[in-house]
């Protein structure tokens, strides 16, 4: 049994979130200018314009290395090509070959750096990956072509900053190069600009990905300052999700792109790219006047971040900057998030902690109920450790970041390890599912309200601990630990709400967490379930996150187990005897006894 006059009034706090919210607004930071020119970039050059192509150029590169896959000879070759450039540019060149998951497997991937000292230690990093899965790839090589030329750019050109010019390996699928630079980048590092493809015909916004895999984010003033230099260079806004994405990103931290590794290791980075966050298509075509354009927007970026550098006195130029969402032109902070989402689960907990104690009052027992929840969370964790597994083992090819599943191809093998996953599943639903109720002497089936009430402490003190850790990843559960509460309470069978509308009620937010990352990679069904599974088993998805959602999906079957046996749980309910006096045991005046209406009841 629930008290709705406790819910109720629990959402009091919340109404005064709401206006500390609508006050909580703050102007974005701006975005960094500089009236330089970024003329010097040499586009014809970077390009190949001539016949034949000059020599470094994208159409000579292409033409001699078409093979670049992930340490194989080609790309290895490719390295020795850029560390010549930037040794003949005045860079201090050094080399490291680190053992990294691909797409194809684990590889022996050498990292190129250049460094160009300037008068402040701080760090501007522009990387590009030189790799491809498929031949010749000249799109996806565009990257490379432009950071040669911004080589030879600066060898004449001044800087307050230093500039390091990064060549990777294995950024075609999985980012291994970039996340091993970023895990040992020395001196510290301000921005971080990851070149994608800067030349094909094949355009995909948003041009600036600033997402992360973690929950690290780039600061909002480093990407605004790349936005700005891609609307003076090439004419056009650079593009960006609306505030509904932005709170999935942060809520579930995903992308295919470069820039997310060294990200989640800390480093404010951007990716800057005409075909955004999915790369090219293995065909796609190159062309001389967009790589001019995304050439001179990378040149201006990196001028308008040395000039905010060299004023902050080797402080970091973005300090002090607020996070959180960008809407109306305005920004709404992180803090102000936190504190909404709370006060909206309070009246969930609140109320799911009474009707708790509630039924213990009433003599249930609510150990063995919280051990039956468990028990109905085991079967998914079973299945997310076969996942693992499969990947730890090689079985499944699957790098420790996201990539796009196109680039793990879908058949033979790895069907049959998709396939195998909800077979584990079934056979712990199943199979061990009833030995643990057996081992535990629980309830086969819910009976009585310590099941319902289980069920709802178990949801609401697990988007409390969710909430600690990530606000936005609780507010997409927030819909459930709300509905299912009431859906499964036994004093709620005369509502005429459909019980399976209720349980598609709080399962709707991550649907639409879901449906969002099918539209902004371009998946289907098959490609978004590929996508999890490799998630799953690279281990970027962590054993805490793992062990949350499996608790989630328990609550979903106890909800679901529940719903189906409401009518039984409501008949069996026992109404206990009132120990305290209060509204609900109030019969009018004269109820303290010896009154007709006292006596009745």
């Amino acid at each position: 049994m629930l008290d709705v006059r406790v819910y109720r009034v629990a959402f009091l706090p919340a109404l005064v979130a709401l206006f500390v919210v609508a006050f909580s607004l703050t102007a974005r930071p701006r975005a960094i200018s500089t009236p330089l020119a970024a003329d010097a970039f040499d586009s014809a050059r970077a390009f190949g314009t001539a016949d034949p192509p000059a020599r470094d150029s994208l159409r000579e590169l292409a033409a001699s290395y078409p093979d670049r896959r992930p340490g194989s000879v080609g790309d290895r070759a490719l390295a020795g090509r850029v560390a010549g450039v930037f040794r003949a540019s005045g860079l201090r060149v050094s080399s490291q070959t680190v053992r990294g998951r691909t797409a194809e497997g684990s590889r022996n991937l050498e990292t190129v750096v250049g460094v160009r000292p300037g008068l402040s230690s701080r760090r501007i990093v522009i990387l590009a990956h030189r790799d491809a899965l498929s031949s010749p790839a000249t799109a996806e090589l565009s990257g490379t072509a432009a950071l040669l030329e911004l080589a030879r750019v600066f060898k004449v050109r001044d800087l307050s900053a230093t500039l390091v010019l990064v060549s990777t390996s294995g950024g075609s699928g999985g980012a291994a190069g970039a996340r091993a630079f970023a895990d040992t980048a020395a001196g510290p590092v301000d921005a971080l600009l990851a070149l994608g493809d800067v030349a094909s015909t094949q355009v995909h916004k948003p041009w600036v990905v600033a997402w992360s895999n973690g929950e690290s984010m780039a600061p909002v003033g480093l990407r605004r300052t790349v936005e700005r230099a891609v609307r003076l260079e090439v004419g056009e806004q650079a593009g960006g999700p609306r505030a509904v994405g932005q709170w999935i990103r942060r809520a579930v931290p995903l992308t295919v792109s470069e820039q997310g590794e060294p990200a989640r290791a800390g480093l404010p980075a951007v990716l800057l790219g005409v075909s955004g966050e999915r790369g090219p298509a293995p065909g796609a075509a190159a062309d001389e006047q967009i790589l001019d354009e995304f050439g001179r927007a990378t040149l201006r970026s990196v001028t308008a971040l040395d000039a905010r550098i060299a004023g902050a006195l080797d402080a970091d130029p973005f300090a002090g900057e607020p996070e959180g969402i960008l809407t109306m032109r305005r920004l709404l902070p992180d803090w102000a998030i936190r504190v909404l989402v709370a006060t909206l689960l309070f009246p969930a907990l609140l109320t799911a902690g009474d009707g708790f104690f509630r039924a213990r009052r009433h003599g249930q027992p609510m150990r063995s109920w919280l051990a039956w929840v468990g028990v109905l969370a085991l079967p998914f964790a079973l299945a997310w450790g076969w996942t693992r597994v499969l990947g730890l083992t090689g079985a499944v090819q699957a790098p420790g970041a996201p990539l796009l599943p196109g680039d793990v191809p879908l058949h033979g093998a790895a069907i049959a390890a998709l396939v195998s996953a909800p077979v584990v599943l079934a056979a712990g639903w199943f199979a061990l599912r009833p030995v643990g109720v057996a081992a535990l002497g629980l309830a086969r089936r819910p009976t009585g309200e310590g099941a319902a009430a289980a069920v709802g402490l178990v949801l609401a003190a697990l988007v409390l601990l969710v909430w600690t850790s990530n606000p936005y990843a609780a507010a997409l559960l927030l819909p459930a630990a709300h509905v299912w509460l009431f859906a499964v309470a036994p004093s709620e069978r005369g509502r005429r709400m459909p019980r399976a509308l209720a349980v598609a009620a709080g399962l709707a937010l991550p649907a639409l967490a879901a449906l969002y990352y099918a539209f902004a990679l371009g998946l289907g069904p098959a490609g978004l379930a590929w996508l999890g599974f490799l998630v799953v088993a690279g281990g970027h998805a962590s054993l805490l996150t793992a062990l949350a959602l499996s608790t989630f999906a328990g609550c979903l079957a106890g909800v679901v187990a529940v719903a189906r046996t409401r009518r039984r749980v409501a008949e069996q309910t026992e109404s206990a005897a009132l120990v305290t006096r209060g509204p609900a045991g109030y019969a009018g005046p004269g109820s303290l006894g010896g009154t007709k209406s006292a006596l009745r009841r």
